[in-house]
């Protein structure tokens, strides 16, 4: 990647974590739903799985 790219990238750093935090926050919300006693460690874990391979099978793409 040129260096161009890596400076663009870099500038939407803390924007991406941000984003990451609200999806996950988001998941938990919507699972706590359906689990009234959801852990929110345990399920923080399982978003952080799901979107890990949900970023690998759209990188695969």
């Amino acid at each position: 990647m040129a260096d161009l790219e890596h400076l663009e990238i870099n500038r939407y750093r803390r924007e991406l974590e941000h984003d990451v935090r609200h999806l996950v926050k988001k998941y938990c919300r919507i699972m706590s739903w359906e689990v009234p006693e959801l852990d929110e460690v345990a399920a923080g874990k399982l978003i952080f799985q799901a979107l890990r391979q949900a970023l690998d099978e759209v990188e695969r793409e």
